[in-house]
């Protein structure tokens, strides 16, 4: 399935300005082959836009401004979420490789100097070494490799329309300044797997058991952390061992996951990381101070959060059912 196959049902109505009109008309914004299709509410064809072309150019209150031409001669506003997050996600799925860069020879010469040393290496300083030096574009491959190999071993994705809503509108409101994936596998055994850049997997039992939304972004917030301090990545490299992680970096290429993750366990930072982002967003850490005990770990509060999640009882029972529709 391809980046576009993903979203290919999807619309949302945007605002089209012309060059030389100053009011935006209403259309309907759909995907087509590699293009933005914009059509009249009377579902008249008007224009489309080559999506390697269309840029992100600004925001206007919860909207996003697009063009799709460097003298900006025509715009596109949205302010549909799931529409923005489909758009971002395929612009950066259909954009070409870089060119080949010097860049490409100093990942060749700190392989040779990695292996040069590899003997006199431990195998945890080797693992950090060669997880520092996996490019960030190697990462997302690997993340959508194990992504499938989830799939495989657990069950499909759940995909119910209300369900992925809320689900993104939790998202939203954990992560306003990020675009972080959050997914919910049928039957993971873990309650939530933290995956190479910033994706989240949680389990049907999870969401479907959680006590409260405040739980829930509790488990998503810690594995986000996770992912952030490059957990999971560097959990990968370790278990290919030390010749195998010298040999990622030497080829340039991760080898495929021969299994899906079933669990990571989280360290000290990851819970001062998940402490401070929850509290920037006046979300209460008790919850996360609790789940720190499960583990050994003292977390110190500070001043604690009072403000609730913006999450209704509606959006809680919608996301509680993503895997039922």
């Amino acid at each position: 399935m391809t980046a576009i196959d993903k979203f290919i049902r999807l619309e949302a109505i945007g605002y089209w300005f012309e060059a030389g009109r100053q009011e935006g008309r209403e259309v309907i914004v759909s995907f087509g082959d590699a293009t933005l299709q914009l059509t009249s509410l009377k579902d008249q064809p008007l224009t489309h836009w080559s999506l390697l072309a269309t840029q992100r150019i600004g925001t206007r209150g919860e909207a996003v401004i697009y063009s799709a031409d460097p003298e900006q001669h025509e715009i596109l506003e949205i302010e549909d979420r799931d529409m923005i997050r489909a758009i971002s996600a395929v612009t950066s799925a259909l954009a070409p490789p870089p060119p080949p860069s010097k860049r490409r020879w100093i990942w060749r010469w700190a392989a040779l100097a990695l292996v040069a040393f590899g003997l006199f290496l431990s195998p945890p300083l080797i693992t950090k070494t060669a997880t520092l030096l996996t490019p960030p574009a190697r990462a997302a491959a690997l993340s959508e490799a194990l992504q499938g190999r989830l799939s495989e071993d657990f069950g499909n994705r759940c995909e119910g329309w209300q369900g992925l809503h809320a689900l993104n509108a939790l998202a939203d409101q954990l992560f306003p300044d990020r675009h972080v994936q959050i997914l919910v596998f049928e039957n993971q055994p873990s309650p939530s797997l933290a995956l190479p850049n910033e994706v989240v997997s949680l389990s049907r039992a999870l969401v479907e058991q959680a006590a409260d939304a405040e739980t829930l972004a509790m488990q998503v917030t810690l594995a986000w952390a996770m992912s952030e301090n490059t957990r999971p990545l560097a959990a990968y490299i370790s278990s290919l061992g030390a010749f195998g992680a010298l040999r990622t970096v030497i080829a340039g290429t991760l080898p495929p996951p021969e299994a899906a993750p079933t669990t990571l366990i989280p360290q000290a930072s990851d819970f001062l990381l998940a402490r401070d982002h929850l509290r920037a967003q006046g979300i209460s850490v008790l919850a996360l101070q609790a789940k720190a005990k499960e583990y050994g770990i003292g977390l110190p509060l500070g001043p604690s959060p009072t403000t609730p999640l913006a999450f209704t009882f509606e959006d809680f029972a919608a996301l509680q059912s993503i895997c039922a529709e």
